[in-house]
């Protein structure tokens, strides 16, 4: 189970969505820059983006000690959470929310976003029918003042069943802490999904430079050094040099061959062992480093080095290794040079396809959307106005993928869904896929079997890439490159 938090080392009275403020600086001053101080291992970031490169090595900037988490406090607020749904205690269940509040619902393929109101009027509902609620494997990071928590949810309720990971953001709230943030980063309805066997390495870019994810869940024990960064991607990155990993060895100088986005191929060696962890922190965090006054009790302004360890101490890490890439391919995943993989690569669009259009409009996912968007909100015409069409073809087989993401679900319509197609002499039969909205970077058969397998990612604000491979007639990711996201979505 991965897991999520930075270390806070200042007083938080409430880190709730204040005005959910996107894009707030994490640099000194609030300026975008993120100026490193100390020794000379530090670099100062370009404006406006929040990059450190090398910043946070071992450069002889002595950091102030990081508060050690609440982990009892965290703990008894989750034992307080599971019983109040338990018991059907509805009072009880709303106090251990904080007034600023984020909730992201999935079920299956469908996603909810959520204020603190939204939240409990949908819960209000839940609470109507007695539900059994349970969780495993909790883990628990963060600070004195901020935690997260991090556990497999298992949710009954009559004939309903689901299960899967949930992520929890806990602030300091005048009794204790409450809940800042919830979101269920996947529901498998019926039971857990089965897991995927790797046939095929996702490429990582960390500073435009290309990594092959190795490992989940590396061991922290094999990094040497303080980490470096903070590296402005997706999410905010740090890295450490791993060359105590225990597959150096093994690894180091490999050939590989790698495809791009467009299925072009070319030839790579890894290089150096690296560990990479972080994730996107709450605002409030980073008004913290910023020094803000309304969030920090000293005012002071994180170092680059500090900042680097909080960034660290979002998640766990995996295990990459850097790749020396020939040519100009941009990777997106790496085979064994001998793999005899095939790749589906795009077909440039030369007019609209109606066709892949209606098809997609006739799907019962659609239909579902489609009623939720005329009834509940009172959506005038098609919720996906103009849905994506990407053809991808090899060795006389075709696929199409079909995409479109409507409304932003604070509040208002979402409306996500995506399907790939099998073409078959003009004849569109749909390819079951992973529930969520599946972005499709490439679609490949690494293992020759003849079954399709898909690069990408569940657009769930976290996951970064993905092999997704086929798995109880559907798709199960192999490996699935995921950070934390501590933010507001709203």
């Amino acid at each position: 189970m991965r897991s999520s938090m930075a270390v806070i080392a200042a007083t938080v009275t409430a880190l709730g969505c204040v005005a959910c403020k996107k894009n707030v600086s994490d640099a000194p001053g609030g300026s975008g820059s993120a100026a490193a101080s100390g020794g000379s291992g530090s670099a100062a970031a370009s404006g406006g983006s929040g990059t450190a490169t090398g910043a946070g090595a071992d450069d002889g900037e002595v950091l102030p000690p990081a508060a050690a988490v609440d982990e009892a406090g965290a703990r008894k607020l989750v034992d307080a959470w599971l019983a109040a749904q338990n018991s059907g205690d509805l009072p009880a269940y709303e106090a251990v929310y904080a007034a600023k509040l984020e909730g992201i619902k999935r079920v299956g393929a469908r996603t909810w976003r959520f204020d603190r109101a939204g939240w409990l009027a949908d819960r209000k509902r839940m609470f109507k029918h007695p539900m059994t609620v349970a969780v495993r494997d909790v883990t628990v990071r963060g600070g004195a003042t901020a935690a997260t928590v991090d556990f497999v949810q298992t949710f009954s309720q009559g004939k309903f069943k689901d299960e899967g990971p949930k992520h929890l953001v806990l602030v300091r709230g005048p009794s204790g802490f409450q809940i800042a943030r919830e979101e269920m980063l996947r529901s498998d309805v019926g039971g857990p999904a089965a897991n995927g066997k790797a046939s095929a390495y996702v490429v990582l870019v960390i500073d435009k430079q290309p990594y092959v994810v190795i490992a989940a869940d590396a061991d922290e024990a094999w990094g040497t050094g303080r980490p470096r960064g903070p590296f402005e991607e997706m999410h905010k990155l740090a890295t450490m040099d791993a060359s105590k990993a225990p597959m150096a060895a093994t690894w180091a100088g490999r050939a590989m061959k790698v495809f791009a986005h467009d299925g072009t191929s070319c030839d790579a060696t890894v290089g150096a062992l690296k560990l990479v962890a972080g994730g996107t922190p709450h605002f409030g965090e980073v008004q913290i480093w910023n020094g803000d006054p309304n969030m920090s009790d000293d005012g002071r302004t994180w170092s680059a080095a500090e900042r680097t360890r909080a960034v660290w101490g979002l998640s766990t890490p995996y295990l990459v290794a850097q790749l020396t890439v020939s040519g100009a391919c941009q990777p997106v995943i790496a085979v064994d040079p001998a793999s005899a993989a095939v790749v589906f690569a795009p077909v440039p669009a030369t007019a609209p396809d109606p066709a892949a259009v209606a098809a997609f409009r006739k799907l019962p996912a659609y239909a579902d959307l489609q009623r939720d968007f005329t009834e509940t909100y009172e959506g005038k015409g098609e919720w996906a106005t103009e849905p994506a069409v990407v053809a991808h073809a090899a060795g006389g087989r075709r696929f199409v993928v079909v995409s479109a993401t409507e409304g932003s679900g604070c509040g208002e319509f979402l409306g996500q869904l995506s399907v790939i197609f099998e073409d078959k002499s003009g004849t569109l039969t749909p390819v079951p896929g992973p529930d969520g909205f599946l972005r499709v970077d490439l679609i490949v058969d690494t293992d020759g079997d003849g079954a399709i397998e898909v690069v990408g990612a569940i657009e769930d604000y976290s996951m970064v890439t993905g092999h997704f491979v086929p798995a109880a007639g559907s798709f199960t990711p192999a490996i699935a490159v995921s950070f934390p996201n501590n933010d507001c979505g709203c």
